[in-house]
């Protein structure tokens, strides 16, 4: 934990929304930081003693996965992607191919490619992937449309055409906060124009310092992407009433973006 407290966010007044409506205002939370768990302590202390790379397959390999914790429904999805998804709020691509980065054990990834995508399962972590495959292989419907591979985002080969849809969960908030612009330029080279990037963001814990997970903020990711610049339009920004459980209540949004046209530069 940080030597000093962080300074409260302001208390954000209920937000109504309906399908379709942006509503105009960056939330970072509506209530504190729950205190550090003893899992997300070990996580930092494997990251720490180990670096980015081989620090995550570490994790993995003493199953120090506390983003988890929470996320172990029947299939394993965050409900909150299966609302937004099915909500009409957006178009959801029916064609071409979806990315989920740091994909962990799949569920997300597979989920995806139950829609018809093409979809690539990234994670920097070996052993991650092979949760991820082992994960496919245990169901017996498993889609033959979804591919998981260790790669490093910001350096795979982008395919030819690059991806229609890219669902961040649990990635944005596990680099750190100096590569948020390196992320974001990237991943503006992967979604083409007419695409889309659908994010949970979590954990919006305001000023809070450290990580992984770091704290951050729809302004964080608007940042990062170049929102603003005619590359990126959100068309969708809410809450969610399924998120309910205790870690997740206040401390988490959805938030889709449009690719434009044009390029980073």
């Amino acid at each position: 934990m940080p030597a000093s407290s962080p300074r409260p966010p302001p208390a954000a007044a209920p937000v109504a929304y309906t399908p379709g409506t942006v509503v105009a205002r960056s939330y970072t939370s509506e209530m504190s930081a729950p205190p550090i768990s003893a899992g997300v302590q070990r996580l930092r202390e494997i990251m720490k003693e180990n670096g980015e790379e081989a620090g995550w397959d570490k994790a993995w390999q003493e199953d120090v996965t506390p983003w988890e914790t929470h996320d172990r429904t029947t299939d394993g999805v965050r409900p909150l992607l299966k609302e937004v998804l099915d909500s009409g709020e957006f178009p959801v691509p029916k064609e071409g191919r979806a990315l989920v980065p740091g994909c962990g054990r799949g569920f997300d990834a597979v989920f995806i490619a139950r829609l018809g995508l093409e979809t690539w399962g990234i994670d920097l972590s070996t052993r991650a992937v092979e949760r991820a495959e082992a994960f496919l292989n245990s169901q017996l419907d498993a889609p033959p449309n979804v591919h998981f591979q260790t790669a490093d985002f910001l350096t795979f080969p982008i395919p030819q055409d690059g991806f229609t849809l890219a669902y961040d969960y649990t990635f944005f908030c596990a680099i750190p906060p100096p590569l948020r612009n390196p992320w974001g330029k990237r991943m503006t080279e992967l979604v083409h124009p007419g695409g889309y990037l659908v994010a949970v963001a979590w954990p919006l814990d305001g000023e809070r310092e450290g990580g992984p997970p770091y704290s951050v903020s729809v302004d964080a990711y608007e940042e990062a992407l170049g929102v603003g610049r005619g590359l990126w339009t959100k068309v969708v920004d809410r809450p969610s009433e399924l998120s309910a459980d205790g870690v997740h209540k206040g401390r988490e949004r959805v938030v889709v973006w449009k690719r434009e046209g044009g390029a980073r530069m």
